[in-house]
């Protein structure tokens, strides 16, 4: 998870090829994060923060806070198995 969380933003910027599959994040759980490639996990994750940001109206990217986020989201996901990866993120990072 760790080397996930220190991975998400950089790959994601420099991203050329298109997934091939289409993603409802509303449907995600934190369970299926696990047994996700490194890759999805980290165009996943990627995708959550700045989700989750742009709900917020942040329109930062604090690449030094990612691991933090990650950490926290990671915490309430094993706690939370069943939660949608939507909802762990919002109460993980308290918006």
């Amino acid at each position: 998870m760790r080397k996930l969380i220190l991975t998400a933003a950089l790959p994601f910027l420099f991203a050329t090829a298109a997934v091939a599959d289409t993603v409802d994040m509303a449907t995600v759980k934190c369970s299926e994060l696990s047994s996700m490639s490194e890759s999805d996990g980290t165009f996943l994750f990627t995708w959550l923060l700045g989700y989750v940001g742009g709900q917020a109206g942040d329109t930062t990217i604090d690449v030094a806070a990612l691991e933090s986020a990650g950490g926290d989201i990671g915490k309430y996901c094993a706690a939370n198995p069943d939660a949608g990866l939507l909802s762990a993120a919002k109460e993980a990072l308290g918006e």
